[in-house]
């Protein structure tokens, strides 16, 4: 994606040593960048500009009524999460509740399922606990945290790959993630097509286009349909019917199986981790 694209749609300020006043928090870089998002934004370039060492988790799915719903997750910022429907800002959550909602959806896929098999009451629950915003500013620190998706892109359970964060044209920010054959140009330019492949799919479109992008890298049935994931490249689709229902990054079903300790907040109660009772599960004092 044309980055001035992304300055324009979500204005993006760079806060550097000539033109940006130093932030008052301490824990943050002085060159991190800041990002303001209002209701002219655009929903999929927001996501796409979030820094990797700043989003937790992503998310796109189309609603029963039809509507695109996209959120994302932080590991700083004052904000929490963000919520867009049909491309524009609907709301926010607080870390505690973006926390709840992560390990909640973990937990549910930890078991015998995929939290999007009830993806439609997971996301009506999260824009009614969402708190109404027409403009946002987000300041990141520059920093990443245990469960960034920088951090795990690095992970030692990847066997190797090495991740590089690139901005492109999907809402999930597909990773640009080569093995450790990054010098052999046929394997490179192989992981690229099937990078940029991925970028253009979205909900709604059919199993066979992702399937004509990139044979998955692993299939899992679960209640209600399969999960074909790309672990590689962090990211997961859930389908159903024939049809891409969820994408999701990172991957929960290959997280659940490989690194379910990203999904552990202390004190919470696992029984209220369902699509009604989410915001309830975690401790108020995490």
């Amino acid at each position: 994606m044309d980055v001035r694209l992304i300055v324009g749609a979500a204005s993006i300020v760079m806060m550097g040593c000539v033109t940006a006043p130093k932030s008052n928090k301490a824990e943050r870089n002085f060159n991190a960048p800041s990002l303001n998002v209002d209701l002219s934004s655009n929903g999929s370039q927001v996501l796409d500009s979030i820094p990797a060492e700043s989003a937790m988790e992503r998310f796109e799915m189309i609603d029963p009524q039809g509507r695109v719903i996209s959120y994302v997750a932080f590991t700083d910022t004052d904000t929490g999460a963000l919520v867009f429907v049909d491309q524009k800002l609907h709301g926010t959550l607080s870390h505690h509740d973006a926390q709840a909602f992560y390990s909640c959806r973990g937990y549910a896929t930890v078991a015998p399922n995929h939290w999007a098999h009830e993806a439609a009451d997971w996301t009506a629950s999260l824009l009614a606990n969402s708190s109404p915003a027409t403009a946002v500013k987000l300041e990141f620190s520059g920093k990443s945290t245990v469960q960034s998706i920088r951090e795990v892109a690095e992970n030692p359970f990847l066997k190797g790959l090495k991740s590089l964060f690139g901005m492109g044209s999907s809402p999930l920010g597909i990773f640009n993630s080569l093995n450790t054959a990054r010098g052999d140009i046929e394997v490179s330019g192989q992981f690229d097509k099937a990078r940029k492949g991925l970028s253009f799919i979205r909900p709604g479109m059919s199993e066979s286009r992702v399937d004509e992008v990139m044979k998955p890298e692993d299939v899992s049935f679960v209640s209600g349909g399969m999960v074909i994931a790309y672990p590689s490249h962090l990211v997961e689709y859930y389908v159903t019917g024939g049809a891409v229902k969820v994408i999701q990054q990172p991957s929960f079903y290959y997280l659940s199986r490989t690194h379910a300790a990203l999904f552990y907040a202390p004190n919470t109660q696992w029984s209220l981790c369902t699509p009604l009772h989410w915001k309830d599960a975690l401790s108020e004092t995490h």
